[in-house]
């Protein structure tokens, strides 16, 4: 089996700077739950002239909730999927110095001996690439369905600004809150799409 020889140490550039991506949009979507929280204290205040903004309170918290629960389940699939390539890397060296041993004295007397862990360490190699083929595509699908929360949050921002432009009052508020919401998403959205971009990076490189 021909094994790939990039440095693991690549693929831990690419996989470090995924994280440090997610941990600037974790700081947004604390302001995004923020917002939603705020909305819903707004839409309260507004007690009956309030009812139609409710909803997209609700849904605004629910975003930023689930965008929450998003970028924890991202940065823990991230963090597994480095483990996985050190231990990756770390079969596919010692595969190699034992090809490289048998290669180098074919004809030595005991040099069958050592065969069990060459298979040993082969089926090793071997796991850990199938289980790294299987985070990166846990992590791929972790980013698309964060992606379609964004999406939804700039839906719920545009509604939100048709929902508030009916003249009631605190509608400076929620407009605000809209805005922020937009934005926010936006900014994480370009976030994810650097992940993308990094976690290409990746599998350019197997």
């Amino acid at each position: 089996m021909g094994a790939p020889t990039e440095p693991v140490e690549d693929k831990l550039v690419a996989l470090a700077s995924i994280a440090a991506e997610l941990h600037s949009v974790m700081g947004v979507v604390w302001s995004v739950s923020l917002a939603g929280k705020n909305a819903k204290v707004i839409s309260a205040q507004a007690g009956d002239k309030g009812l139609g903004f409710r909803p997209i309170t609700e849904s605004i918290d629910e975003i930023s909730q689930q965008a929450i629960r998003g970028v924890d389940d991202i940065s823990s699939e991230a963090l597994r999927l480095s483990k996985i390539a050190v231990h990756e890397q770390r079969s596919i060296d010692a595969y190699q110095r034992f090809n490289s041993v048998i290669k180098k004295n074919v004809d030595a007397k005991y040099i069958k001996t050592i065969l069990p862990a060459v298979n040993k360490v082969e089926q090793s190699m071997r796991a850990s690439i199938s289980e790294f083929k299987k985070s990166m595509n846990n992590l791929t699908l972790l980013l698309e369905t964060m992606d379609q929360c964004m999406l939804t949050a700039r839906a719920v921002a545009s509604v939100s600004r048709i929902v508030t432009s009916s003249g009631q009052e605190y509608r400076d508020k929620l407009t605000v809150v809209s805005n922020d919401l937009d934005k926010a998403a936006r900014y994480i959205k370009q976030r994810l799409l650097n992940s993308y971009r990094h976690l290409n990076n990746v599998n350019a490189q197997r």
